[in-house]
């Protein structure tokens, strides 16, 4: 078994390549955080494919995190598996952050960040995801007082909050495999490829504040 996918949620952009018959069966590239994911991808994707000595046709499954994360970074990810599939039509296998995460978190709350004041999260019992959503940062104790409270290593400084938190480390590509085999060998028939969004983007906030400015006014 083959797939191809790609995670353009977070800052740094990754490629990640699953292929049963090498020994190394799980190749991932990070791309530098500085690179945007519009800019860099595709170059990123030939260097990948080259290394591996693999074509997009070799493939039998494309795989994109469809969020939680940037707005555009999702769009840019998803739209990419979109293209390839138009050429190679095979089955797209969406997942999202907090589904590959829970591979390596039996128990706690997982962190990652959204914006200056707030967080994405999650709850995982037994390796599931219990419920998930939007916090600000200054209320995640309050809500979570007992939890242990989880975050990934290159968003230490994004979330700058003054909890205990333990790191998720750089190195959990084989996640990625892991949690997509897992839904491959499910029953796929239901999945839709679509964003996981858990907040209104920016554009949206920006539109309601100014609403109601504007009603704050009359």
């Amino acid at each position: 078994m083959k797939f191809f996918g790609l995670d353009t949620t977070r800052k740094s952009a990754k490629i990640f390549i699953y292929n049963d018959e090498k020994i190394n069966k799980t190749i991932i590239q990070i791309i530098d955080e500085n690179i945007k994911h519009s800019e860099g991808l595709f170059l990123y994707i030939e260097k990948v494919l080259f290394e591996a000595n693999m074509k997009i046709y070799d493939f039998d499954y494309l795989s994109c995190v469809v969020g939680p994360g940037s707005f555009t970074g999702i769009r840019v990810g998803m739209s990419v598996i979109k293209a390839f599939n138009k050429v190679i039509n095979k089955k797209i296998i969406p997942i999202n952050m907090f589904e590959i995460l829970s591979e390596k978190i039996k128990n706690g709350i997982i962190l990652l960040n959204s914006t200056n004041s707030t967080c994405y999260y999650a709850k995982i019992k037994n390796n599931e995801i219990q419920n998930c959503g939007l916090i600000d940062k200054k209320q995640i104790r309050e809500m979570f007082p007992s939890d242990n409270l989880y975050m990934l290593k290159e968003e230490q400084k994004l979330l700058n909050i003054e909890y205990n938190i333990n790191e998720i480390g750089d190195d959990f590509s084989e996640l990625y495999s892991k949690s997509i085999l897992k839904k491959i060998n499910s029953d796929y028939s239901n999945f839709v490829f679509e964003p996981f969004y858990l907040q209104s983007s920016q554009a949206e906030r920006n539109l309601k504040d100014e609403c109601e400015n504007s009603k704050s006014k009359i």
